[in-house]
Order: structure tokens, then sequence, then C-alpha cells
């Protein structure tokens, strides 16, 4: 095979030249699917939230049920599961997974991520 065979090869996998779009028909383009998207992740995100919500309060319902020292909770600030093991007799909390410190941690760097966007807008 030579090096025109390739060449000739290569040329012809092109795809055709699209023309160009102005600088403000695709920015309102993109702000425009932005905004959908949004919108889509917004409802999506509350069904998602319904549905960890939903398996939170089946798993606490189970681990009651066989008497386990196990307390499963969604916290507000990040969204996220906390599972808590307490003692029965004291009620005391043993251990949480996250922890707190990782739970602050996880709040104030979203702050930090939503001052950054801020500032770019």
């Amino acid at each position: 095979m030579g090096v025109g065979s390739i060449k000739n090869s290569a040329l012809g996998n092109l795809s055709p030249l699209r023309p160009a779009v102005p600088a403000e028909e695709s920015a309102g383009n993109q702000d425009k699917g932005l905004q959908g998207a949004q919108a889509a992740l917004g409802s999506e995100g509350e069904a998602a939230r319904t549905q960890v919500e939903d398996a939170v309060s089946t798993i606490q319902g189970f681990v009651q049920s066989v008497r386990r020292n196990l307390d499963f909770q969604l916290d507000d600030s990040t969204g996220r599961v906390v599972v808590k093991v307490t003692d029965s007799e004291s009620g005391d909390v043993i251990r949480q997974i996250p922890s707190e410190e990782a739970l602050k941690l996880a709040e104030s760097l979203q702050e930090v991520r939503s001052l950054l966007f801020k500032a770019e807008a």
C-alpha cells in the first residue's frame, strides 16, 4: 500500500464543514440549553431525593425490626445518607458515618463552589 492511497483514504473519512454560527446566536443557544438542562435536573433531582428518602426509611424500618442500634438519616445540608450507631441503653452516639466533621467540610466546600460560580458569572 502506497503513501498516496493512505492519504486518499484518510481524506475520504472527513465530514464536510459546517457554516460558522455567530457568537451571539451560539451564546443564546447555550443559555437556552443550560436552562433546559437545569430544569430537567431539578425535576430529576427531586425524584432522586424522594427515592433516597424512601430507601432510607425502608432501611430504617428493617433495622428497627431487627432491634439493631443503627439510625439512618438524610442530612439536609449535604443531601447525604448519615448512619449513626447508638448505645441501646443510653442512646449515646457511638459512631457516625460520615462524621460531623466530614459533613461540615462537605457543606463548606459546597459554599465555596457556589461562590466560585457567582464570581465567574
